[in-house]
C-alpha cells in the first residue's frame, strides 16, 4: 500500500469491546456496563462498534435479553459489527440464530461463516473480518483463514481465543499462535476472551484484547477506544465506564 493511498483515507473512531456475557446473572451487572458502552458510543459519536465475541453469557439467554440487547445496539447511529465467542458458539443451537431477527432492520452485521468472511462498509471504507466459533477446543483458530488484506481503506480483523507465548502445541481451546500474528497486515486486531485488557503487539499489526466490558479496566467497567489515523497510524484509549443500574 502507498503512502500516498494512506493519505486518502479518512480518520476512524471504533468502540471495541467484548465478553459482554449478557443474561450471566439477575443482578444485571453486565447488562449495565453493555449499556454504559452504548452511552459512550453516543456521544464519542464513533464510526462503527466491534464486538469480539459472548456478547451473550449462553445459549439459553431468555427473549427479554434479546430485546433489550437489540434495543441497546438499535440506540447506535453507526454500524456495529459482531462475531461468535465460546459462550455463544454458532452451532445449530446458538442464541445469535435467535438473536438475528432481532436486529435485521438495523446496521448489524454478524460475521457468521465457519469458514470466515468479511464484510466491507463502504461509507467509512472499512473492511472487518471475522471467523465464526462452532465449538470451543484445541483444534480452532480464531485468525486461521484470514484473506490478504483489501488494497484500501481500513481494515480490521476480530477473533476470540487465546494468545499463546510460543508455538508449542496447547491443550488449551482457540489457540492464537505468533505465527498467526506473524501473518497478518492488517491495520487493527480485535480480540476476545481474555476478561482484561491487553495489548498483545504494536506492529506490524496492532493487536489487543479489549477485555469484558464490565471488567476490563482492573476488574471494573471499560472499553477500547479504537482510532484509525492515516497521519499517526492505530491508537488505544481504555476508557472507563460509569454504568446505572439497569431494572
Amino acid at each position: 500500500m502507498t503512502d500516498n493511498h494512506l493519505q486518502q483515507r479518512r480518520a476512524l473512531s471504533l468502540l471495541h469491546t467484548s465478553d459482554c456475557h449478557l443474561g450471566t446473572s439477575p443482578a444485571r451487572r453486565q447488562e449495565a456496563a453493555f449499556a454504559a458502552a452504548m452511552d459512550l458510543a453516543i456521544s464519542e459519536e464513533v464510526d462503527a462498534v466491534i464486538i469480539s465475541g459472548d456478547l451473550f453469557d449462553h445459549n439459553r439467554v431468555s427473549d427479554d435479553v434479546l430485546s433489550w440487547a437489540a434495543e441497546q445496539l438499535a440506540r447506535l447511529s453507526c454500524p456495529a459489527v459482531m462475531i461468535a465467542g465460546n459462550h455463544d458458539a454458532h452451532p445449530e443451537t446458538s442464541v445469535l440464530h435467535r438473536f438475528s431477527p432481532h436486529i435485521q432492520d438495523f446496521p448489524i452485521t454478524i460475521l457468521d461463516s465457519l469458514e470466515g468472511t468479511t464484510t466491507h462498509l463502504p461509507e467509512l471504507d472499512l473492511t472487518v473480518w471475522g471467523k465464526s466459533m462452532d465449538d470451543h477446543h484445541p483444534g480452532f483458530h480464531p485468525l486461521d483463514g484470514l484473506p490478504d488484506r483489501p488494497e484500501e481503506g481500513w481494515c480490521v480483523a476480530m477473533g476470540h481465543g487465546l494468545v499463546m507465548d510460543d508455538e508449542t502445541p496447547s491443550y488449551r481451546s482457540s489457540p492464537i499462535y505468533p505465527s498467526h500474528l506473524d501473518a497478518l497486515d492488517w491495520d487493527y486486531v480485535a480480540l476476545g476472551h481474555i476478561h482484561r485488557h491487553m495489548v498483545i503487539r504494536e506492529s506490524p499489526s496492532v493487536v489487543a484484547y479489549s477485555g469484558a466490558t464490565a471488567e476490563s479496566l482492573e476488574g471494573d467497567p471499560a472499553v477500547l477506544l479504537v482510532t484509525l489515523d492515516p497521519d499517526s497510524g492505530v491508537s488505544l484509549t481504555l476508557r472507563e465506564l460509569t454504568p446505572s443500574p439497569v431494572a
